[in-house]
């Protein structure tokens, strides 16, 4: 049977919530996008496009930009992406790259 996903509007969304939803406040540092395919993205692009992941002990604290500490977060707590995927990323980009404190901090 085909059951297609439910519009915004079919689950009772206002066309202002939906506007909302389409446009994210440019004040957060970056457009969190649910699924396996967001955060494997996320993880490709800080670790091997952003070449993040040799300044991570230095910046996993710092809260404004889309490239201080990881932000895997939300995609790790609701199981999109593993741990043992970003562990096994790491441990590639440490033998590919650079292997030093930042890289152990995620290990």
């Amino acid at each position: 049977a085909d059951n297609p996903v439910p519009s915004l509007e079919s689950l009772g969304f206002t066309p202002e919530e939906i506007r909302t939803l389409e446009h994210p406040d440019s004040r957060g540092v970056l457009a969190f996008k649910g699924g396996e395919a967001a955060g494997i993205e996320r993880v490709e692009e800080y670790i091997w496009r952003n070449d993040c992941l040799k300044e991570y002990f230095e910046t996993r604290n710092g809260m404004i930009g889309p490239d201080y500490s990881t932000k895997f977060s939300p995609w790790l707590a609701l199981g999109c992406v593993s741990p043992r995927y970003i562990h096994e990323e790491a441990t590639r980009y440490e033998q590919e790259r650079v292997k030093n404190k930042s890289t152990y901090w995620i290990t």
